[in-house]
């Protein structure tokens, strides 16, 4: 059996032509009235920067560190996406604008709640861009609800994810106040012991050198008074030097745990915006689907192949069967 030439496609596209003419009108006519049939849909996108969440330590060990905490903007990003993306807001956003009754869903019925879920879910997209921002894609019949549900999302996302703030700050303040008090415990015994020193005439590194010079230029009498104040300096000297670099680096980290309790103080008890608005959603004036010549012209290309496959079949059917007859015999 031979392959099909372009010549013979022309030929047998030639011949059905009237036959392929009606087809194409047929599907034109056809598929020109589905696409009015068809509910249109419009589309409404938002874009947002997510902030950083708290300047405060998650750990001792990042406070030890002295660095915040460990967020970087892929991380708000995704940290982000997860809240948008939470049950937690839908629901919000569904009860808002009433979507049961948007979506046509029985609020009474058991299993509404997770058709609606399910709907919302299919209607919006959320999805992190290669800038690190958050585009928010909503899709509806209505473009202003479409505009709307879109600016909802942003907007509940800046409520929810303060309560995650305020949250997590307060918890925050807990464990720096434990830590506060701790730290004080250990600078006031620090404290203490540099006091000991003191008592016993022990100075710091800096002023000892100036009492060995006046120890080594001062007259026989005069090494009298100060040979007990040297010989402490030369005995605890040491000790007070490492005593004392120990209540520098202490009270260099409650410094640095008062630092993060403000933060954190600051984080439970001001409200201010956790995203950067880049374009808010507008009511769309096209419709995003269907488009409707490129439905026709699927449509026409799809009948037009079908159509002249069919031809060529019908064409080369007694080719076929006298292939397989002598194959057989």
């Amino acid at each position: 059996m031979e392959l099909l030439r372009f010549n013979e496609l022309i030929k047998i596209t030639w011949i059905n032509r009237k036959l392929l003419s009606l087809i194409a009108i047929g599907t034109i006519i056809s598929a020109s009235l589905v696409s009015y049939i068809i509910p249109e849909y419009y589309k409404s996108k938002t874009t947002i920067f997510p902030v950083k969440l708290s300047q405060a330590p998650v750990n001792e060990t990042a406070l030890r560190r002295g660095t915040i905490a460990d967020f970087g903007e892929t991380g708000e990003a995704e940290q982000a996406i997860e809240i948008l993306n939470s049950d937690r807001l839908s629901d919000r956003v569904i009860e808002k604008h009433d979507l049961y009754k948007h979506y046509k869903f029985d609020k009474k019925d058991a299993q509404a709640r997770t058709f609606v879920l399910k709907m919302y879910s299919s209607n919006v997209s959320i999805k992190r861009n290669k800038f690190n921002s958050i585009d928010i894609t909503v899709v509806d019949r209505d473009p202003k609800m479409a505009a709307d549900i879109a600016n909802s999302i942003t907007a509940y996302f800046d409520t929810i994810k303060y309560e995650v703030v305020k949250n997590r700050a307060n918890d925050l303040i807990n464990n720096l106040e434990l830590s506060q008090r701790k730290q004080n415990l250990v600078i006031d015994s620090l404290k203490k012991l540099m006091d000991t020193f003191s008592i016993k005439g022990v100075m710091s590194q800096f002023q000892r050198g100036y009492l060995i010079q006046a120890y080594a230029q001062s007259s026989p009498s005069e090494r009298v008074h100060l040979k007990e104040l040297v010989d402490a300096n030369i005995r605890y000297g040491e000790d007070f030097d490492r005593t004392e670099r120990n209540f520098d680096n202490e009270d260099g980290t409650l410094m640095l745990i008062n630092k993060f309790l403000t933060q954190a103080r600051a984080d439970a008890e001001t409200q201010f915006s956790q995203k950067f608005i880049v374009d808010a959603a507008v009511p769309a004036e096209r419709k995003y689907f269907p488009v409707r010549w490129l439905l026709v012209l699927v449509s026409l290309i799809s009948a037009m192949f079908f159509s002249i496959s069919m031809l060529i079949l019908k064409e080369k059917m007694p080719e076929i069967k006298n292939w397989r007859y002598n194959r057989f015999v």
